[in-house]
């Protein structure tokens, strides 16, 4: 599961979008400090996705850490699993992220049902 985690993470920093489209189930679900925004299909997650490496380029960030917080015990074929993960540029600027996957096994392999930004590190016993 953790690997599952880290390819897409991978994937992302690899500019592989249309691999990392595959991970998830549609419609998905991406709840931020903003509120909640229901992606419908591929396109809408790969235009997402491309806003948010223009952002990232613009600034002239890149990944400086992803780590997986905690992993989730799988109940009824779900799980969760708690990132961090920080990007940084030359400039010093950081952005800090705290994630949450929302995932369920499926085959072949688990896919991701819910995003969740700005969620603190910590799951709820």
């Amino acid at each position: 599961m953790s690997q599952f985690i880290e390819r897409h993470g991978r994937l992302f920093r690899e500019d592989r979008i249309e691999e990392m489209l595959d991970d998830c189930d549609y419609p998905l679900a991406v709840q931020g400090t903003d509120g909640l925004k229901v992606l419908i299909s591929r396109e809408d997650y790969r235009e997402w996705l491309l806003g948010w490496k223009r952002d990232l380029a613009h600034r002239e960030m890149h990944e400086d850490n992803l780590r997986i917080h905690t992993l989730e015990l799988p109940r009824a074929g779900k799980f969760r699993v708690w990132i961090e993960r920080s990007f940084k540029n030359e400039s010093r600027e950081r952005v800090e992220l705290n994630v949450i996957y929302y995932c369920r096994f499926d085959t072949p392999r688990p896919v991701i049902e819910m995003i969740e930004f700005g969620a603190p590190p910590d799951p709820a016993p």
